[in-house]
């Protein structure tokens, strides 16, 4: 789709530079005393140019807006312009800062957190936000089905309970003192809390959809675009700077370039192609808190093997590790810019986990003959496993690797495909044996990835469970910093040990912005960019000492 965003874009420069040289020319009799005036005037003139509209150029797809229900992080970015927790992420350090709330206070016990609501906060049809929105929004959150982030809020009394049906909302331990006030009792200490409370699925919503907390409200959407306006009543409106924000998407890669080349796109966090682009500074790399891994899916989660009532040979730790045995790891690893020998993105004082980094196709024979033996499989029977993938997720080349060091130890590897868009939806319902994931952390801590395994985390699709690995977490949440990073390095390696997930890389983040015209942006580990700090920058200088003739 083709936009004639030139035209739109500078038309209206155009009328305010000959609007303000006809008046400069009418009114100005004394430059000496008119000027600094004049140029003040104008200065604010185009500074309202400037922020009334920031394009945005993204990959073309369907945004999810409600932010319970999605885990994408194309999603988030949107979301963190339309909505916002009690806090918000510090857009260069990602540390959680105040938002909705304005303060807390935590019990000498750690389990009783008293949250003061921000008295500036209104939804953006004016009403205020009150302690008693946050607690509906968080109900709402645990009684929303397959919410994949909703087991994060098991740490409150009542809530793991409640989203597994078995008691009523009233049994939560989320209470509202006051209109400004709310009280969360805890079932253990959670030093980690404000950091999960970050992020958008913990938003505070309005039970009208088209209402919204955060610092913008979508205007108008239709295919291939998303127009963002600023909300009015947003607490930190003042400093919110853009009043519109429009979001095209596109996947062509040379009209991209050609967006961004000509002024007509702010931002592209498209795909691009590079070789066009003109200002090579604009272009952004970044080492995300992100890994891309494959991962085994037990029998208990397989729909058809739970009705059947049998496990898949996969099940058994003993055939996985002499799977490992076997990867061609150098081969499936080829080519990323940061190779991932363990899930948990390395983190600066995290403890060595010990990881996968070569191949023994000697030893995978070995161990695959024994788990035959132990298991009654036949020397020659041919053993399955299916991988379901979206589109290009690996290369020709690599699957070919794949399937050919798979067959050294007997075992055929079978591919399913499954349209991008629909492919994290499809897992729950699949019977394949080993699945990919791109999972970039929502919060700056292990946590982030080891929560996927937890026994009951609404984030377990691989249905794998082991009691010390859970343990471990439940006893992190408990102790000072350094011991915490310690239990959670142990249960990584716990869970690498299992044989359960196959780590591939850890993805580089590419953004197209000119940070000499865009303020408001910065690197970060989650490549998400909170909309409400984002900016453009005068390029109308300051004159000193010019002398106008």
């Amino acid at each position: 789709m083709m936009f004639n965003l030139k035209k739109y874009l500078l038309l209206p420069l155009f009328t305010i530079l000959v609007f303000s040289h006809f008046s400069f020319a009418q009114t100005a009799e004394d430059f000496g005393v008119l000027d600094e005036t004049l140029e003040d005037s104008t200065q604010n003139i185009v500074d309202a140019y400037l922020q009334g509209n920031f394009i945005l150029l993204e990959a073309e797809r369907v945004h999810e807006l409600n932010p319970q229900v999605t885990s994408y992080a194309a999603d988030s970015q949107l979301l963190s312009g339309l909505y916002e927790g009690l806090f918000e992420y510090n857009p260069k350090n990602l540390e959680p800062q105040f938002a909705i709330a304005s303060n807390y206070r935590i019990s000498r016990d750690k389990k009783r957190w008293t949250f003061t609501i921000n008295p500036k906060a209104y939804f953006s049809n004016g009403e205020k936000i009150t302690a008693q929105n946050v607690r509906d929004s968080w109900l709402q959150l645990l009684a929303t089905p397959n919410a994949p982030y909703s087991s994060l809020l098991d740490v409150i009394e009542g809530a793991y309970e409640y989203r597994s049906g078995l008691c009523t909302e009233d049994k939560v331990a989320i209470y509202v003192n006051a209109p400004d006030s709310l009280t969360l009792h805890l079932v253990e200490p959670a030093n980690y809390l404000p950091k999960v409370l970050c992020h958008t699925a913990f938003s505070v919503m309005h039970r009208n959809p088209t209402v919204y907390s955060g610092a913008f409200f979508l205007d108008d959407y239709d295919e291939g675009s998303y127009v963002l306006k600023k909300n009015p009543y947003y607490w930190d409106a003042a400093n919110t700077h853009l009043e519109k924000i429009t979001v095209i998407q596109s996947n062509d890669m040379e009209e991209n370039a050609f967006y961004f080349n000509t002024g007509m796109a702010d931002w592209v966090n498209a795909n691009i192609n590079t070789d066009k682009i003109l200002d090579r500074k604009a272009m952004q790399f970044s080492a995300e808190f992100a890994t891309s891994y494959l991962f085994f899916k037990d029998s208990s989660r397989k729909p058809s093997y739970v009705e059947a009532g049998y496990a898949s040979i996969w099940d058994y730790v003993e055939f996985r590790e002499a799977l490992f045995e076997a990867i061609p790891w150098d081969a499936l690893r080829a080519g990323s810019y940061t190779p991932a020998t363990t899930l948990v993105y390395p983190l600066a004082g995290y403890p060595v986990v010990e990881g996968y980094s070569y191949t023994d196709v000697a030893e995978a024979k070995k161990l695959m003959e024994a788990a035959r033996e132990k298991y009654g499989i036949g020397k020659d029977e041919i053993i399955p496993l299916v991988l379901q993938l979206s589109p290009n997720t690996f290369s020709d080349e690599k699957l070919t690797a794949f399937s050919q060091a798979l067959a050294e130890i007997g075992v055929e590897l079978q591919i399913q495909t499954i349209d991008t868009p629909y492919y994290l939806s499809s897992i729950k319902y699949s019977d394949a044996d080993l699945f990919c994931y791109v999972w970039i952390g929502d919060f700056a801590d292990p946590l982030a990835f080891l929560e996927l395994f937890k026994s009951n985390s609404s984030l377990n699709d691989s249905g794998w469970a082991n009691l010390q690995f859970d343990e471990l977490l439940k006893k992190a949440a408990t102790v000072g910093v350094d011991e915490r990073i310690k239990l959670l390095a142990e249960a990584e390696q716990i869970l690498l040990d299992s044989c359960e997930v196959i780590p591939i890389y850890h993805p580089v983040a590419f953004n197209l912005i000119n940070l000499e015209e865009v303020g408001g942006w910065y690197l970060n580990a989650f490549d998400i960019h909170p909309l409400k700090y984002l900016y453009k920058k005068n390029y109308i200088k300051k004159r000193e000492n010019v002398v106008i003739k």
